[in-house]
């Protein structure tokens, strides 16, 4: 056997570069047991699922693969014609290994599917609450949603022709009840008038019942309390 035999699996998976790989299949021109360790590799694929829906490997498919593996070994022996003597690990041992490889493979092509399903799912956004903004001074406009993902709660705050910022200036959203402000996050527009805030609201947060939420003008970003104008509001 030839250092080219060891090439074997990765030019059956195509994992060879291109040299390689012409090397390899000029090697195959001249050695009879990695044609037929390949004939028999390509063989194995068809017990595979790749073809119809990924299921749960069926019980017992495990022995029949190597039952068949054995099989083909033996049947390819005439009884009347004196053979070489065969390299016998190449065959079982290449082929037991990439069963158990790709057995696996088709289970956790199943359980990978599941789980993308089941994210899928569970990142499905919904808007529970929703109103638009009303400018308290300048023109800017601007909406507010509370979206559900989940278990997770956020509120998603959009506003547009705001005024320009100067220095450490900031707008700074509030969600506010009882008159009692508290921060709900903090942004900067671009040079378009823009700017948006994601806050995730935590369990205290996503619990009360919020009766408003305002942006204010703020001159820095350590506000804990409005200090500057309200620029849009509205009640949730």
């Amino acid at each position: 056997m030839t250092h080219q035999c060891d090439h074997l699996l990765d030019y059956y998976n195509q994992h060879l570069n291109e040299s390689d790989k012409e090397a390899f299949e000029k090697h195959l021109e001249s050695c009879s047991d990695c044609r037929e360790a390949l004939s028999e590799l390509r063989q194995l694929n068809e017990y595979l699922p790749y073809a119809s829906e990924p299921i749960d490997p069926p019980q017992g498919l495990e022995e029949r693969v190597f039952a068949q593996i054995e099989g083909n070994h033996q049947d390819s022996v005439t009884p009347f014609r004196k053979e070489k003597p065969r390299k016998r690990w190449i065959f079982p041992s290449v082929a037991a290994v990439l069963a158990l490889s790709l057995l696996g493979n088709a289970y956790m092509f199943t359980q990978i599917q599941q789980e993308e399903e089941i994210v899928e799912q569970a990142t499905i956004d919904q808007v529970t609450q929703y109103v638009e903004l009303a400018a308290v001074k300048g023109n800017a406009k601007g909406t507010a949603s509370i979206i559900k993902q989940g278990e997770q709660s956020s509120l998603v705050v959009q506003a547009s022709q705001l005024q320009d910022l100067s220095q450490e200036e900031v707008y700074q959203v509030w969600l506010i009840k009882d008159e009692k402000p508290q921060r709900a996050g903090t942004f900067v527009t671009g040079q378009d008038g823009k700017g948006s805030v994601v806050f995730k609201l935590n369990e205290e947060f996503a619990k009360e019942d919020w009766d408003t939420v305002a942006i204010t003008l703020e001159p820095d970003a350590d506000s804990q309390l409005p200090q500057g104008d309200i620029v849009l509001a509205s009640e949730i």
